[in-house]
């Protein structure tokens, strides 16, 4: 039941009808129907499309838990507003997706279970999900996060209609550790912690483009972890 559980989900996060779905995979509409009811398996070029429309791993669509997606968004819309207000400017995408890693990350650090779930892959610039950059271009769709291209960096802030809505999946202790690292960052660049990240254990020792496993960062130095 993994697999049709999981795309109902999905389809709910992002607002897609079971039509969008098919166009996207090449299929029709009565075998989305067939899929979400445990009907019918999609074939490995119809599930690698899922997974590529979607923008998750495989993995992810079969597995037991999905990332909690509402929770990753509002991670996004409450470090950017805690960034903002502490450092007086604007964040590139770069620099908010460093300080959300380290909210998660360091979050298991404390708990042992992340705070969103999203699985952060070793790319160039620090780690990050690969749906990080369609979250952000969906907020901005939405009105609720505003763009603005510079030379050499796109800088993000909240608009006005995101300033009053408040988190509803975060708790006050996940607010508390994402303020926290908001504040302890409000003075440095993008390229201060992007190196810093590339500096912690999980960075380290996996290679690049693979996921890094939230279990590294317990063999950080307490210090180390944001």
């Amino acid at each position: 039941m993994t697999l049709e559980k999981n795309l109902r989900e999905l389809r709910a996060i992002y607002g897609l009808s079971q039509d969008d779905v098919a166009k996207a995979i090449d299929v029709s509409r009565s075998s989305v129907v067939a899929t979400e009811k445990g009907q019918r398996e999609l074939s490995s070029e119809e599930l690698g499309k899922l997974a590529d429309f979607l923008g998750v791993d495989i993995i992810d669509l079969l597995s037991q838990e999905i990332p909690d997606y509402e929770k990753y968004r509002e991670m996004i819309l409450e470090t950017l507003r805690r960034y903002t207000k502490y450092a007086g400017k604007s964040a590139t995408k770069t620099l908010l997706a460093k300080l959300i890693y380290l909210a998660d990350f360091a979050w298991y650090y404390e708990h042992l279970q992340p705070m969103s779930g999203m699985k952060y892959r070793r790319l160039q610039y620090g780690p990050v999900p690969d749906q990080y950059f369609r979250v952000v271009d969906e907020l901005i769709d939405e009105g609720k996060v505003s763009l603005e291209v510079g030379d050499e960096a796109q800088w993000l802030n909240l608009t006005r209609s995101a300033q009053d809505t408040p988190p509803q999946h975060l708790s006050t202790g996940e607010l508390d550790l994402i303020d926290k690292i908001a504040k302890k960052w409000k003075g440095s660049n993008t390229k201060e912690i992007v190196h810093f990240t590339h500096t912690q254990l999980p960075w380290q020792i996996c290679r690049q483009n693979e996921y890094i496993p939230y279990e590294l960062i317990t063999q950080e130095e307490p210090s180390r972890v944001y």
